[in-house]
């Protein structure tokens, strides 16, 4: 195999002594940048699946303690929540406790039995936001009586003004949209449509040179029509997804150009050629995002945080932590409730002050 199939695609930084142009250090920026946008995605995915692989092997685990865990508990103070020396709003205070874990519980539950006998648990002490939805009854009650003491002759005015605004509306949108169409295009929009026919013509042209070197039907030896086969695949692809930089790789690698050519280029054809890598680049970089988004959904990651996908290990032995203290503190609990029943006024009063000076719980789920 020869040096030219190895060659990047890139101008030299003196092409026989002279500086490079405008195009040509653009042409080279755009390859600089895909390369590294390449670099970040193939980075992207193998920490991805590396992250999902140990997710499911020790945080998955750990999550479904959490929740026989949580199961556990609440099942244990729903026993506790009928004894008589518990006073009213201590009871209150534990049923909100209970309903509340259930909430953010029950659909973690795989078993549906069990889910079964924790919505009974949750449905008997979900009462409690009966008051504050009856009270959010009351004010849209009072808002709709508010409403009712328009005449009808007020009330079909009204109808009348919004139907006649939303028909102004829809005939305006209309007209502007008539008026688009109508509308020729100014110069610079001429000048950008040339510009963009043109690209496409310049990476159409490569492809035909391209197809037509590698075209396997013309080839009778097997082993060769296997490797054009083969090629020529790769072609189709970089074509379909208008890869300029894929296609002139193919060029180099099979000789058909040297990097004396590109750096050879008009600074017209170059400026072709850099419109196109602009857009592969932008769609790369779109790519790229997709996939950390995506990511980030997945697992119920926070989306605004800036994570580089080194430091994706590091977050989830972060989490693991986090899990394993929640399920020790969880089974404290359990033990210390379960040896006296005494404590169990103690939880409540814990629990109210931690419900006053938490203003947001950490999720175990992500």
């Amino acid at each position: 195999m020869t040096a030219a199939r190895h060659a990047p695609v890139r101008i030299p930084a003196a092409h026989h002594g002279a500086p490079l142009g405008g195009q040509q250090k653009t042409f080279n920026h755009h390859i600089e940048q895909i390369a590294r946008q390449r670099e970040l995605l193939a980075d992207w995915q193998q920490a991805i699946d590396a992250y999902r692989e140990r997710h499911a092997r020790e945080a998955v685990p750990l999550q479904r303690a959490y929740v026989a865990l949580v199961a556990e508990l609440v099942r244990h103070l729903d026993a506790q929540s009928s004894d008589k020396r518990l006073a009213k709003s201590e009871r209150r205070t534990l049923s909100e406790a209970i309903a509340g874990r259930l909430t953010m519980l029950i659909d973690a539950v795989p078993d549906e039995a069990t889910r079964a006998g924790l919505q009974e648990i949750h449905d008997r002490h979900g009462g409690s936001d009966s008051d504050a939805g009856e009270a959010e009854g009351g004010d849209m009650a009072g808002q709709e009586c508010d409403a009712d003491m328009d005449s009808p002759e007020d009330f079909m005015r009204r109808l009348d003004e919004q139907m006649q605004a939303r028909k102004e509306e829809a005939e305006r949108q209309r007209e502007a949209h008539r008026a688009t169409r109508r509308r020729k295009p100014g110069a610079r929009e001429r000048k950008a449509r040339e510009a963009a026919a043109q690209a496409t013509q310049s990476v159409r042209e490569i492809y035909r040179k391209l197809a037509s070197q590698l075209h396997p039907d013309r080839e009778t030896d097997p082993a060769e029509r296997e490797r054009k086969t083969a090629l020529m695949q790769r072609v189709n692809q970089a074509y379909a997804a208008n890869r300029l930089l894929d296609l002139l790789q193919l060029q180099l690698e099979i000789e058909q150009i040297t990097p004396d050519h590109i750096a050879g280029l008009s600074e017209e054809r170059l400026a072709h050629y850099n419109r196109v890598l602009a857009e592969q680049l932008k769609e790369l970089q779109q790519e790229v995002r997709e996939v950390q988004g995506h990511f980030l959904r997945e697992f119920g990651l926070d989306p605004a945080r800036s994570l580089k996908p080194a430091n994706l290990m590091r977050e989830l032995r972060a989490h693991l932590q986090i899990i394993e203290y929640e399920n020790l503190q969880l089974r404290r609990e359990l033990n210390a409730l379960r040896a006296d029943p005494a404590a169990l006024k103690g939880w409540i009063q814990a629990e109210r002050q931690q419900r006053k000076a938490r203003h947001g719980d950490m999720d175990p789920w992500s």
